[in-house]
């Protein structure tokens, strides 16, 4: 009895001894744990501020709508952010001193499973990614542009930081910007490249092109759209996300399109074609549409400030009816004017208050160089909205610098064939009739924007 009470007597100081030994390693290790994470962090923070003229983030929110540079400049708990301009609401871009458009926010570093990157108070420029209900209305209203503003550090050194969005696991680059680059620079090359390698379409060709498939390859938004039917004849779509850059197109990841490796395309001297980056035996060459063509491709839009005289005057009778229009005489705003192929439909649209007129349009090519058109109104193919604007807002007399009674024919412009910023269509008929169209969405009124300001 003596001996089984010596050994349970035993057994228990060795396990106090024990319990002891594990709680003060628990306590080392949890020690050591959090003493890293306070280090890692401290580290990262140090390389954020270390460069002296900021980070050029490579920003990836829905992959769809490609990549976008955003500069960032760390000093204390503040953050300073410039990006290129998406939509006419984004406080971005330059502005009209030349000099780049910047907002401050606070930010902050924490352990949450690994160091966060977390950008927790309002930024109009950088939050314009992540916005539920982003304000030009791009993307859904419950997610926007699929953006990101919690990121995992990855990997941090002075030459580059690897980040992954918390939310939607975005691989995210950034990496030192030279000290003498002034940010400007950034959005203008990214600009410049941008204008001179677009192209509404593209061939694959170069010696390494061994088959004969037919891969049609479209250009949407910041993404490379390769459509093709492979070997047991069904449609492959394979999309390739891309930041631009001074040098090209930089992929978000390689693609395989039908066997070929693609990575990135280098700008290069010609803008008829350009290499890839991976393989410079495999290019894309660039197509030339007629000004017809692309006007009856795309959706263009109208601005006040782009109407000449003829068409401003009567435009402006219709805006004065709108203004009146609305329950109780209250305005009808019209927020966009869009001439050309909307919603698949060739025609006129707009997007008044909560209508959404469509009128049809016929578009025939009167010149071999495809640069003369006439255009007629098409009476049988519009909607409820059409019909009601056309008959009693005003848009019959809108339209009619476009169609005339029987049609307008016009000379078409623009400032580079390949892939128009505008297209002016001069009437050939009446010298003051002169109207621009534009390819990038605004509002109709740019030039009275106190027009919409009690939205």
């Amino acid at each position: 009895m003596k001996k089984i009470f010596y050994f349970m007597t035993t057994f228990c100081v060795a396990l106090a001894f024990t319990s002891c030994e594990l709680k003060d390693d628990k306590e080392y290790f949890d020690e050591n744990a959090s003493q890293r994470s306070s280090t890692n962090i401290e580290n990262v923070e140090k390389i954020l501020k270390a460069a002296p003229n900021g980070w050029l983030m490579e920003y990836y929110g829905n992959l769809g709508y490609g990549g976008f540079n955003v500069m960032m400049k760390f000093d204390g708990d503040q953050v300073t952010v410039a990006s290129e301009q998406i939509g006419p609401s984004h406080k971005a871009g330059i502005g009209d001193d030349g000099k780049v458009v910047t907002s401050t926010s606070h930010f902050k570093l924490e352990q949450s499973m690994g160091t966060i990157l977390s950008f927790d108070d309002y930024n109009p420029t950088f939050h314009y990614f992540s916005m539920p209900n982003n304000p030009d209305g791009i993307g859904d209203t419950s997610e926007g542009m699929y953006g990101d503003f919690e990121f995992r550090v990855m990997k941090c050194t002075p030459d580059s930081i690897v980040l992954s969005g918390k939310k939607h696991q975005n691989r995210i680059y950034m990496l030192p910007i030279p000290a003498d680059k002034p940010w400007e620079n950034i959005i203008t090359e990214a600009e410049e490249t941008e204008y001179f390698m677009s192209s509404r379409s593209y061939t694959l060709e170069g010696a390494d092109r061994t088959d004969t498939t037919d891969i049609q390859i479209e250009n949407s938004g910041r993404c490379l759209i390769f459509t093709y039917k492979d070997s047991t004849d069904l449609t492959q779509t394979v999309v390739a996300p891309y930041i631009v850059n001074k040098d090209g197109f930089e992929f978000y990841n390689a693609v395989n399109v039908n066997g070929y490796e693609l990575d990135g395309l280098l700008r290069g001297d010609t803008d008829e074609y350009f290499l890839f980056k991976n393989n410079p035996n495999l290019q894309l060459n660039t197509y030339m549409p007629t000004l017809a063509e692309s006007l009856i491709t795309g959706s263009w839009y109208l601005r006040h400030s782009s109407l000449g005289d003829y068409a401003q005057s009567k435009w402006d009778e219709m805006v004065d009816v709108l203004m009146v229009s609305g329950k109780n005489d209250t305005p009808i705003k019209l927020y966009y004017a869009i001439f050309g192929l909307y919603n698949n439909k060739l025609g006129f649209n707009m997007i008044s208050g909560p209508d959404a007129p469509y009128y049809g349009m016929a578009v025939s090519t009167v010149s071999e160089t495809g640069d003369q058109i006439t255009i007629k109104l098409l009476n049988s193919q519009n909607n409820r909205d059409g019909r009601d604007y056309y008959n009693k807002y005003g848009w019959k007399a809108a339209l009619e610098p476009f169609v005339g009674t029987k049609g307008r024919t016009f000379k078409l412009s623009c400032d580079y064939p390949r892939k128009p910023k505008y297209i002016t269509l001069t009437d050939l008929n009446e010298p003051t009739n002169i109207i621009t169209v534009w390819a990038d969405s605004y509002y109709f009124m740019d030039d009275n924007m106190d027009y919409y300001l009690d939205d």
